[in-house]
């Protein structure tokens, strides 16, 4: 993705203005960071390569801690391996004016850091991420940046964010707008009524994960495929105990499971991202745990890695010895990009084809 700056007048010369580039910030995550660093990295033709956020942390005398050091040399090595020509940081807090010299001190050691990434080449502060909010320029590298080619404006207010062209181009393609925080994620997955049966409702006990393959899970499968098919078609079903607790069944075979990634990738990937997040919602154990981490697939390769990353902990907290959960958040943290990942959606549609379920070809590639 590729974002255009703009230029404005600063008394008698004419600047670059960043305001495009951090009022992007919210869309590129998909919610709204609050007291973070932020990282976007450009490959040589300034196109966004990966971004990285982090929670901000200072010391009591407004320093980054010998903690915060150690995330920007991680950092460091990830913007190496995405082949970073240029960084831009942002930090985004409201503890300490955009003008405070903490936050030179904090693109000081973060450009110590990421010199085996070239450093930093830009960096601002800004209280927060809403429109009107005051933000300003606080490190410029001498080094030439196609983006930058002019000096960059002292100061500014920030444009809306939900209004940004990054932000309508990504409602556009995933159908979705911007969060306004991390908690607002969490809230998504938050524990819902088990099942339409309100009256009668009788949840069945937490069902535990399912060893070899067997003839049933073939049944498994198609049961959760036709429900799938069901949404992406658009007739809303209801969801009686029954079929809960049959879909529960399901996601409890670790064969279902595998067999279903695939979906994120297919014409069926909105369906499937709604009935992960329902079932997340209305299961408990160990399917909760698998329902949230097709979520959690389904978001990381479409490279919303912090909606990802929410269904990873979600997935964790319902059954902490989740294996694959556990498998997909480290990736996550360690900044492995979403298409080299994209080989467990191709073993997903041999295994649904072994299991006699026809699943359609992808559609979309994943993302990075």
């Amino acid at each position: 993705m590729k974002i255009t700056i703009t230029t404005r007048i600063q008394g008698s010369t004419t600047v670059a203005d960043p305001d495009p580039l951090l009022a992007a910030i919210p869309a590129l995550f998909g919610f709204v960071p609050e007291r973070s660093i932020v990282l976007m990295c450009f490959d040589a033709q300034s196109q966004v390569t990966a971004t990285m956020r982090h929670d901000l942390l200072w010391t009591r005398g407004g320093r980054p801690p010998a903690a915060l050091k150690k995330v920007f040399a991680q950092l460091a090595d990830l913007g190496a391996d995405y082949g970073t020509a240029n960084v831009i940081a942002v930090a985004v807090d409201d503890r300490f004016p955009p003008d405070h010299p903490a936050f030179t001190h904090l693109f000081r050691e973060l450009h110590r850091a990421l010199r085996p990434a070239g450093g930093v080449t830009a960096a601002f502060a800004v209280g927060d991420m809403s429109e009107g909010a005051a933000w300003r320029t606080v490190w410029r590298s001498a080094a030439p940046f196609a983006m930058f080619p002019i000096d960059i404006a002292e100061s500014g207010v920030l444009s809306d964010p939900q209004c940004s062209p990054v932000a309508l181009a990504k409602a556009v393609e995933h159908g979705r707008g911007i969060l306004r925080r991390r908690s607002e994620m969490t809230d998504l997955l938050a524990s819902a009524p088990h099942c339409d049966d309100s009256d009668t409702c009788r949840a069945g006990a937490p069902i535990p994960a399912h060893g070899p393959s067997t003839s049933t899970d073939a049944d498994r499968l198609a049961l959760v495929y036709a429900t799938v098919l069901a949404r992406s078609a658009g007739r809303c079903e209801t969801m009686p105990c029954a079929r809960v607790d049959a879909l529960a069944d399901a996601l409890s075979s670790v064969h279902v499971r595998d067999a279903l990634l695939g979906l994120c990738l297919t014409v069926h990937r909105e369906a499937a991202e709604e009935m992960w997040l329902d079932l997340t919602r209305r299961l408990s154990g160990t399917p909760r745990a698998a329902a949230a981490t097709l979520l959690g697939y389904l978001h990381y390769m479409e490279g919303s890695g912090a909606m990802a990353s929410v269904a990873f902990e979600a997935a964790h907290a319902a059954d902490p010895s989740y294996a694959l959960a556990n498998l997909l958040d480290t990736a996550l943290l360690n900044g492995m990009r979403p298409r080299d990942l994209d080989g467990l959606a191709d073993l997903s549609f041999d295994l649904a084809r072994r299991l006699g379920v026809q699943i359609p070809p992808a559609t979309y590639s994943a993302a990075g």
